[in-house]
């Protein structure tokens, strides 16, 4: 008997690649309702979506009574085909084998955006769709776009406005269900993207952990720590992972607790929901995690009267401050100001335990004493920046010129960031085509705190990080006017950094050497030479040459 407590073992058992076209959908609708059964709240708390499901688990008990576990095949085509041989199945099947699993695949904590529709595109190919099945997609896709899920720096812009532009072109000549093809070439470009990105096991195994949370459902968790042995068994889950740690943690604390129930302290599950993040509340997942309505988003009015909104969505507030939202000035009720929605980055990993999710145009500020990893610090977040979320302009007033930069590039930027620049000054590059600019340092570059105002009034929706050098008292040039105008701060000291000040988090520290495995060296100081006794002894006139 298939119910919710044993369904995804079940259907392993039976197979969904087995499974008819009408069954799949059921499936495709229980893991996404439930996260990939890490989540089963709103199967428990909606009566729509649980009447729909046990249909689902009804029509599937029904069919697994009428087959064998893993020998169904798919319903064949009409019309009689020949016979394959040996040799051509073996070659089929290494052919399918290599389309599923790509050789270089990035493991992530999270998917992104863009590669989620580009995977829901590719499974478009071949398949019978109705207009409407089309035009969700296309709904879903703008969607995202305009609420800047995915945006026209990344890297994948042109795949997504090609994807947009196939949907649209479709659905205006469908006049009912047709079959949906994609050309070759961009069906082997954009498989090689889907197949691209791969959620780390530990990910899956944390999110399914977290929704065992007060559950006193012993197959389940038998079921899970079995789970969490399979992966280790069958090297799925191995030391490469971030997270693996992690996972290790939980198994212990499944294997060693007292209770039937299981428990999660609350500092533990804020931690675990951390490295998960995945309430995105907009669009169809704000229903799906049960997220507020938002009003939308909060714009910087830079002094400018606000203008009529027609549709009463930041859509079309995007060439400037729109009415609905007053900006960020004028009177908010508390709905407003509960829901409004800010331009925030979605940081992830131990950058999310060390920043928060700061505005997408924050303002950081950093110290330390010469040869404590301030450049390497900033190399890597400058690394992280540019992958996830734009590009980077990182000023080197200092080391520009040095080869001791380009050393530290190689050695630890890997693979170089294509949307990372490096500029001596502020003179050369066009701040306008970065997100985010790096000052190294604000004293090198002779730049005053009012001139940094001036630049940063010119370029309100940038995010600005800048270095400060140490005076011989321990303390940071400039003065603490510097401080205050940054929303994080923070001190580099041995590798490590301590972060004093922080708008969007609570303090915190990162150990970045032993993070990205680097070893801190005492820099070398000039030794004072003692003179050295020629045959015992130093006449006055031979101590001069030492």
């Amino acid at each position: 008997m298939i119910t919710a407590s044993n369904y995804f073992i079940e259907v392993e058992r039976i197979g969904v690649e087995t499974l008819p076209e009408t069954l799949k959908k059921g499936h495709d609708l229980v893991v996404k309702s439930t996260s990939n059964g890490t989540n089963w709240a709103n199967y428990q708390n909606s009566e729509g979506i649980k009447k729909v499901i046990d249909l689902y688990f009804q029509k599937l008990n029904e069919y697994a009574n009428t087959v064998s576990p893993k020998s169904v095949s798919p319903e064949p085509s009409k019309g009689k085909k020949p016979p394959v041989k040996k040799t051509e199945q073996k070659a089929k099947a290494k052919t399918v084998k290599e389309a599923k699993e790509p050789k270089n695949v990035k493991h992530v904590e999270h998917i992104r955006e863009e590669v989620k529709f580009i995977k829901r595109y590719v499974g478009l190919h071949n398949k019978v769709k109705s207009p409407n099945a089309i035009l969700a997609f296309i709904k879903a896709l703008q969607r995202s776009i305009v609420q800047k899920l995915i945006r026209k720096t990344s890297p994948l812009s042109e795949e997504i406005e090609m994807i947009q532009n196939k949907l649209v072109q479709a659905y205006n000549k469908m006049k009912g269900d047709e079959s949906f093809a994609i050309n070759d070439k961009d069906l082997n470009h954009l498989v090689a993207i889907a197949g691209g990105e791969k959620v780390y096991q530990s990910i899956t195994a944390i999110k399914r952990y977290i929704g065992l949370q007060g559950k006193d459902d012993q197959k389940k968790i038998n079921d899970f720590i079995k789970y969490l042995e399979n992966l280790v068994d069958k090297k799925k889950l191995t030391k490469d992972d971030p997270y693996a740690d992690k996972v290790n943690a939980i198994y212990k604390s499944l294997r060693q607790r007292s209770s039937t129930k299981v428990s999660i302290s609350k500092a533990e599950l804020n931690g675990l929901e951390g490295i998960v993040k995945a309430c995105s509340c907009a669009g169809a997942l704000a229903q799906v995690h049960g997220c507020k309505n938002e009003v939308g988003r909060i714009y910087d009015t830079g002094g400018k009267k606000l203008r009529p909104c027609k549709s009463k969505t930041y859509s079309d507030a995007s060439r400037g401050a729109c009415s609905h939202n007053r900006g960020l000035s004028g009177v908010l009720t508390a709905e407003e100001m509960a829901t409004r929605k800010l331009d925030l980055l979605n940081f992830f990993s131990f950058w999310h335990s060390l920043f928060g999710n700061p505005a997408r145009n924050f303002t950081m500020m950093f110290h330390g004493e010469p040869h404590n990893g301030k450049t390497i610090f900033l190399l890597k977040l400058a690394q992280y920046l540019a992958e996830n979320f734009g590009d980077v302009l990182y000023v080197s007033s200092e080391e520009f010129a040095s080869p001791t930069m380009t050393k530290k590039v190689n050695e630890f930027l890997n693979p170089l960031p294509s949307r990372l620049h490096f500029a001596e000054n502020l003179q050369d590059p066009d701040l306008s085509d970065y997100q985010f600019i790096i000052l190294d340092s604000v004293n090198d570059l002779g730049l005053k705190i009012n001139e940094y105002k001036e630049l940063r009034k010119e370029h309100p929706d940038k995010a600005f990080i800048f270095i400060l050098q140490h005076t011989k008292a321990g303390d940071f040039k400039g003065g603490k006017d510097w401080e205050h105008i940054a929303e994080i701060a923070g001190e580099v000291h041995k590798g490590v950094v301590n972060i004093t000040k922080n708008r969007y988090a609570p303090k915190s520290t990162l150990d970045f050497f032993r993070q990205f495995g680097i070893q801190w060296q005492e820099p070398m100081t000039k030794q004072k030479l003692k003179p050295y006794p020629i045959n015992g002894e130093m006449t006055t006139k031979d101590s001069q040459h030492y």
